[in-house]
């Protein structure tokens, strides 16, 4: 475990359990933000996707679909 993580452990492990969820909430919030921000990343970068872009003319091309029907599983 890492010198931060041990701190960090320690530091919940001395707090009352509603203080220490919201440490616990706060860390899933920040984590969540990191994935936002590769998703980011990933879509504002301009390189060309012949695979995508082929993926989705074919998709338009098909033209408009239902929702899925669960009850028809």
């Amino acid at each position: 475990m890492s010198a931060v993580a041990e701190e960090l452990v320690e530091i919940v492990d001395g707090l009352p359990a509603d203080k220490a969820r919201e440490v616990v909430d706060f860390a899933r919030f920040l984590k969540q933000q990191a994935g936002d921000l590769e998703w980011e990343r990933i879509i504002s970068d301009a390189r060309p996707r012949p695979k995508l872009n082929a993926f989705v003319a074919g998709a338009l091309r098909q033209g408009k679909s239902e929702p899925l029907d669960t009850n028809e599983l």
